[in-house]
């Protein structure tokens, strides 16, 4: 990959937040946003995003980290995702996994990602749920696992290790395997 450009800079690796709004509410993260279900001034419109990433392909970006707050959040995901897989780039998608319908499971499945990388936060919701804030986000974030499963997507599950879950720890990678 790298011969070709005789040690020319390209920006062959780029990271996109879609968004900086989030459906949960955790103690570590640094975004510190309230849940927004709209859109708020800061973020990109559609066109905006596509734009930017037909400006990323023609600069020779080839992976393309997804993330946010929690890209699903946005309306026009599919859209985003789409295009980008489209424009050729290999996607590493970061989801808290609560928002994955069955549409979204099977738009990854069609359009695969090259990685999709899943928090989990405890290994009961009762833990899972004091690192979140949110009652339900356990169920929905197995839900959004289970879903992406069913269709054979390979997903990394990670884990932040605080001092209200690592009492969780081996229980998290039992779950994992």
């Amino acid at each position: 990959l790298l011969a070709p450009l005789n040690g020319a800079r390209y920006p062959l690796v780029c990271s996109l937040d879609l968004t900086s709004r989030c459906n949960l509410d955790c103690l570590h993260c640094y975004i510190k946003r309230a849940y927004l279900p709209t859109v708020n001034a800061s973020e990109m419109s559609t066109s905006q995003v596509i734009w930017l990433l037909d400006e990323m392909t023609a600069a020779g970006t080839f992976f393309l980290l997804i993330t946010g707050g929690e890209p699903l959040l946005r309306q026009d995901f599919a859209e985003i995702y789409t295009h980008a897989k489209q424009r050729g780039m290999l996607i590493n998608l970061f989801t808290n996994a609560t928002l994955v319908t069955p549409v979204i499971a099977d738009l990854l499945a069609d359009l695969r990602p090259h990685t999709i990388e899943v928090t989990l936060y405890g290994a009961t919701a009762e833990t899972y749920e004091k690192v979140t804030r949110v009652p339900g986000s356990y169920d929905r974030c197995r839900r959004g696992i289970d879903l992406l499963m069913e269709r054979g997507q390979t997903l990394s599950l990670k884990n932040v290790q605080l001092t209200i879950n690592k009492h969780e720890l081996e229980d998290m990678k039992k779950l994992a395997s």
